[in-house]
């Protein structure tokens, strides 16, 4: 019989604000445990994280000759 982890967990007694780690065949897993109103951590974020600038002021287009084609 296999149970599945939400199954396993299930029969864990586990604290709000703790963090579990173990090692399951060879791979360390780490559980973090939040409490039944707080965000999940992928729904929030830092500002402060954010790299990009929004406003970039692209160089102006140096000068050039047209080239008119003809079929």
């Amino acid at each position: 019989m296999s149970l599945t982890l939400v199954e396993a967990l299930g029969q864990v007694d586990l604290e709000a604000g703790q963090t579990y780690c173990c090692q399951v065949k060879g791979h360390w897993v780490e559980l973090r445990v939040l409490g039944p109103v707080e965000t999940r951590p992928s729904a929030c974020y830092d500002e402060s994280d954010v790299m990009l600038d929004p406003w970039v002021e692209l160089p102006r287009p140096s000068s050039a000759s047209r080239l008119r084609s003809r079929p």
